[in-house]
């Protein structure tokens, strides 16, 4: 019997539902997991980036803790899209606001006590075609994103 908990990923996203399917999808076609806990509020990047809401900062935290300890989730994705009625910015500060949402995103991790576990990041950009866009940081730390090409049966 295969273990369930090691078949679980998790998304933060905006709660627009027109691209968590999407993410969703990937994350399954990147880790190879069965389940995506999705974690979402309106301008989720935003609020992570610029730590600006204690009360959703802290609930974000606490779906975290469940995701990666009740659901064993070894990898996260952080997702930011195009035409956010939340978050209006324009996709190069969305691109810095996911780098910024991330590295807060592992200091809840790491004052959850969960710093020692190995969870792989995935930062998304959803572009104007509601094609996925991979987001890295260059060594000088400015993000940049490349559309990611995958299977469509997958």
């Amino acid at each position: 019997m295969e273990d369930w908990k090691s078949r679980y990923a998790t998304a933060i996203i905006c709660m627009d539902g027109a691209f968590t399917g999407g993410v969703r999808k990937i994350m399954k076609a990147i880790h190879g997991v069965l389940y995506v806990d999705i974690i979402s509020q309106p301008g989720i990047v935003k609020v992570l980036a610029e730590n600006i809401n204690f009360p959703k900062l802290e609930l974000i935290k606490e779906m975290i803790e469940i995701s990666v300890v009740g659901h064993s989730s070894r990898a996260i994705a952080i997702a930011a899209h195009h035409n956010c009625l939340k978050n209006p910015a324009p996709k190069e500060k969305q691109l810095k606001q996911l780098r910024w949402a991330m590295e807060n995103v592992k200091k809840m991790i790491d004052n959850l006590n969960l710093g020692h576990l190995d969870i792989k990041y995935t930062l998304l950009w959803i572009n104007e075609r509601g094609l996925p866009e991979e987001v890295h940081i260059s060594t000088n730390r400015c993000p940049f994103s490349r559309e990611l090409v995958f299977n469509a049966t997958t």
